[in-house]
């Protein structure tokens, strides 16, 4: 009896840690992100692809940036996309095949709007 009480206090404990990580492996892939200028002066819309592995976001694009960033579970992402001295802060929240919410840009060019993700595979 005292085995069978361990055991399952054992297997108590460790199944949060494996849903979490298993909760973030649905967002595991390769992701397409279209960043959609609101307000200020930015214009252009930006195209950026990005890969998750296990929270993970980092780019996967030919172009030179740096992607930074985590995911929890939930899917509620926080992170950066960075070229040269231009830093975009991102927030916003993914399901398993598509998400959006509002990115901006503070500094020299204050600007901000919304972004577009959707899973490529």
């Amino acid at each position: 009896m005292k085995r069978l009480l361990a055991s399952l206090l054992l297997v108590m404990t460790l199944a949060p840690i494996n849903n979490t990580a298993l909760a973030q492996q649905r967002f595991d892939g390769h992701w397409s992100v279209e960043a959609v200028p609101e307000k200020g002066p930015c214009r252009r819309t930006h195209h950026y692809a990005v890969v998750i592995e296990n929270g993970a976001v980092r780019n996967a694009g030919r172009e030179k940036v740096s992607v930074a960033g985590g995911l929890e579970a939930s899917g509620n992402i926080r992170g950066t996309i960075q070229r040269n001295k231009t830093r975009v802060n991102v927030t916003g929240n993914l399901s398993e095949r598509s998400g959006s919410d509002d990115w901006s840009i503070t500094g020299r060019a204050s600007c901000s709007g919304r972004w577009r993700a959707e899973k490529r595979r």
